[in-house]
């Protein structure tokens, strides 16, 4: 026989558009097709979550297993997306990969896992990072530095996509390297796309 004290404590889930919003960060996607992609399921469901600000239970469980997401801060807004592993008091970040190769960006089905105290020891940030390998090179582009001062930088030239790196001018002039040597060019000859924020090289 059970009584009151029994009964388990009811909780206020997330739903809607910051559930799809979590999911996207987690993900690494920034589109509702992108993100329907990866779960595999109609672009349609992704829209009526947000319309009916839904909680998709299944999907949560789905997501946890796969990454090891918290169904705490994704339910429930608390604590951290990857929790302390207790067992080796670490706490794992899981990024997708993409390939640099012939100018243009291509997704790789290789998933890698990082420590976050890694991470934060070079100021990392997961949800504005991206992986992208680069011949010998794995590559963290921060995709919020779009404004360039000096470093290597993810730039599109004319739907070209490759890394330089830029050192900025007066009169809103970059410097970019090829090599070893360099030219000058017009901030307006191309769209940065990000700055490389970290590498590991393989020797």
């Amino acid at each position: 026989m059970t009584n009151n004290q029994d009964q388990l404590k009811r909780f206020s889930y997330s739903g809607g558009k910051s559930y799809i919003a979590k999911l996207k960060s987690v993900l690494n996607e920034t589109t509702d097709v992108g993100l329907a992609r990866r779960l595999g399921i109609p672009k349609g469901t992704i829209s009526t979550w947000m319309q009916r600000d839904t909680t998709p239970f299944e999907v949560s469980i789905i997501v946890h297993l796969a990454t090891g997401l918290s169904l705490r801060w994704l339910l429930l807004d608390e604590g951290k997306p990857f929790e302390t592993n207790s067992a080796d008091n670490s706490q794992l970040a899981k990024f997708s990969q993409e390939k640099l190769q012939n100018g243009v960006l291509v997704e790789d089905n290789c998933n890698f896992n990082f420590d976050m105290t890694l991470l934060e020891r070079y100021s990392i940030d997961i949800q504005s990072t991206k992986i992208i390998e680069n011949d010998a090179e794995l590559l963290f582009i921060n995709i919020q530095e779009t404004n360039p001062a000096s470093g290597r930088y993810l730039i599109d030239i004319d739907g070209s996509i490759s890394l330089n790196h830029l050192q900025r001018l007066p009169g809103k002039k970059l410097a970019m390297s090829f090599g070893d040597s360099s030219i000058e060019i017009s901030e307006s000859d191309i769209v940065v796309l990000g700055r490389v924020a970290l590498a590991i090289c393989k020797e």
